[in-house]
């Protein structure tokens, strides 16, 4: 019996043993005639390195191809932490087949072809040293202090980026910041330049910009990747700009049917507390502004922001679509370039005189 219990634990310690092995140095030149030897020039150099074990008609590796790419650029494409470097392992791949298949998918990260000594460099991980091996491809990810993770695999494509990604992560690579940036616009409903608005991220809790005179802004921010980002428009300061007795009779006028208020961005501008509707409560709440009685509107912010282009679905109560909604916000994905048109309606200025500066 003794010996029965003993075989397997020889066996699971035979096989970690074999797993701890650190990665075995190899020097190859890629595709293009660079040489790149895995110690000197990456782990030495504090480098994660993602192999990927394929050959240029394998049908898995031309359908995954594009998402490893994708995966390259997020670590950095090898500009920073983590380097990618795929090895074919049929013999009759050529450097031109291999130059081939980087071009078909976009690929920017080095590959070797058997003529630069992809078959040396990647014997080690299909002869069973590190575990079985099940095909193409497999990706071996090596951190700096040579530790192995071998085929980092999920039950589908996604689930194996997401396989490799965690594995990438856990060798202590740090995923490269990228850019956010944003230019836009704000303009009230007679198209002036609107100033002081502000635009913050809701995700960082951070103003990230102003509205200028002219109404324009910008920002470039550094943020992590593989995410959206949300930036919201605001204005709520001076809530008296524009506001005055002229106000009070154009919002009696409506009330009483004398003079209907149509347009659905006075109507915003008439809703001064925020109920959805317009009443004479709003007229009350207005005029102890003027009297100084109130310093604000309450709950209601000085200014309403929607987007520029906005097309009110109900526009003699839009109240709903814009108090309910994110009308004053947008999706911002890191990486490119975004530009944004916004409106800003003064609430209480029913005769659209607020400076739009103030």
């Amino acid at each position: 019996m003794r010996t029965y219990l003993l075989t397997p634990c020889l066996i699971l310690l035979s096989c970690l043993n074999l797993l701890a092995q650190p990665a075995p140095d190899f020097s190859i030149t890629d595709s293009e005639g660079n040489s790149h030897q895995l110690y000197a020039d990456y782990l030495n150099q504090g480098k994660t390195v993602v192999l990927k074990l394929f050959f240029t008609s394998c049908p898995p590796c031309n359908a995954i191809a594009s998402s490893i790419e994708q995966l390259n650029q997020e670590w950095g494409g090898g500009n920073n932490d983590v380097v990618f470097i795929s090895l074919s392992i049929l013999s009759n791949d050529t450097d031109n087949l291999v130059n081939n298949y980087k071009a078909n998918h976009g690929i920017t990260y080095p590959g070797a072809s058997p003529a630069g000594g992809s078959l040396a460099a990647t014997a080690p991980y299909q002869n069973g040293t590190y575990g079985f091996f099940l095909g193409t491809p497999t990706f071996v990810v090596i951190a700096p202090d040579g530790t192995v993770d071998y085929d980092p695999r999920g039950p589908n494509q996604a689930a194996t980026i997401m396989e490799v990604d965690a594995a990438i992560e856990a060798t202590g690579a740090q995923r490269p910041l990228v850019s956010l940036a944003n230019t836009g616009s704000a303009v009230d409903p007679q198209n002036d330049g609107v100033a002081g608005m502000s635009l913050e991220i809701v995700e960082l809790d951070s103003m990230v910009a102003q509205t200028n005179s002219t109404g324009s802004y910008s920002f470039n921010l550094q943020v992590m990747p593989g995410q959206s980002y949300t930036v919201r428009a605001t204005k709520n300061i001076n809530p008296t700009n524009g506001v005055s007795t002229l106000d009070l009779i154009l919002l009696s006028q409506h009330i009483l049917g004398v003079q209907p208020i149509t347009d659905p961005e006075r109507l915003l501008a008439a809703d001064a507390n925020r109920s959805g509707g317009v009443s004479l409560l709003d007229q009350i709440r207005i005029r102890k502004l003027i009297l100084s009685i109130d310093s604000d509107f309450g709950e209601q912010p000085s200014w309403i922001v929607i987007p520029a282009d906005y097309d009110f679905q109900n526009p003699e109560a839009p109240f709903d679509e814009v108090y309910n909604g994110n009308l004053n916000q947008a999706i911002l994905t890191p990486g490119s370039l975004q530009s944004l048109q916004w409106k800003a309606i003064k609430v209480g200025d029913l005769n659209l005189d607020a400076n739009p500066r103030d």
